[in-house]
């Protein structure tokens, strides 16, 4: 007969009323699991992943169709261009979400969070790159988004902006529709269609790389802290040491009871 194992220790934190206990892989004190990133944001996130990469491979096969036969499938590049349009109405949905969580989103997810607007998160991020550069054993301990991570998004959705605009100006191109020509209408007559075509596929490869990057770098930081942060993405939960709960992260969590995990 196996010993019977006794149960991690349990606390209560009476200003939240959430039980929290010792995460079995971590290396830190008591812990609990924060309902970090809420579903929208994750739903956004991989249907945003789904996207670029449909977008990725008919906007590919639009540019050099590469597959042989189209004789026998007269309207094949019709309905690659059918499927990169549909597509393309998803990722612009996926920003627009992305786009109301800034400002009506979690703290964690709000704009404040990202932008870096107080010298502390420079500092932040002088240190998180020190990490990723090896020279760091270990990344700065954050239940969001680190600084360097939340500025690099903030970026990469900006082009995700450039990359709908440029795709909203071919699109009104050829069909000349009463609603997108007022908004896009007037683009080309100061960059060329050309010009605007080139760059809608050369932030595919942008999209591309950050993706490898992306997936890269979070690996490397989930194996590092321990703490749930492959499967938060997944669940929307991180395990965080109870030390390191601020009184705004504890009212976020207070507010979230609904979401604990018991």
């Amino acid at each position: 007969m196996h010993p019977v194992q006794k149960p991690y220790p349990v606390q209560k934190l009476t200003a939240t009323s959430l039980t929290l206990e010792r995460h079995p892989r971590m290396r830190v004190g008591p812990s609990v699991a924060v309902y970090v990133w809420q579903y929208p944001l994750r739903f956004a996130h991989w249907a945003l992943v789904l996207s670029i990469v449909v977008l990725s491979v008919t906007g590919y096969y639009i540019h050099n169709p590469f597959i042989v036969g189209q004789t026998k499938t007269p309207f094949l590049m019709g309905w690659f261009r059918f499927t990169h349009e549909a597509f393309a109405m998803v990722f612009i949905t996926c920003f627009l979400i992305r786009f109301y969580l800034f400002f009506f989103g979690d703290r964690w997810a709000r704009w404040r969070s990202m932008v870096p607007i107080h010298k502390d998160r420079w500092t932040e991020m002088l240190e998180m790159i020190k990490f990723y550069l090896l020279i760091r054993p270990s990344p700065i301990a954050k239940i969001g988004h680190n600084a360097v991570a939340a500025l690099s998004y903030l970026g990469i959705y900006t082009l995700v902006f450039v990359e709908i605009v440029t795709g909203l100006v071919m699109f009104n191109w050829l069909g000349h529709f009463r609603l997108l020509t007022p908004l896009v209408g007037w683009i080309p007559r100061l960059v060329s269609i050309q010009e605007i075509r080139l760059i809608h596929f050369f932030l595919m490869y942008v999209f591309i790389a950050f993706g490898i990057v992306h997936v890269h770098m979070c690996l490397i930081v989930s194996g590092v802290e321990k703490r749930g942060l492959m499967d938060s993405i997944f669940t929307g939960y991180k395990n965080v040491p109870v030390d390191e709960l601020e009184e705004d992260d504890r009212e976020a969590i207070a507010a979230a009871r609904s979401h604990r995990v018991d």
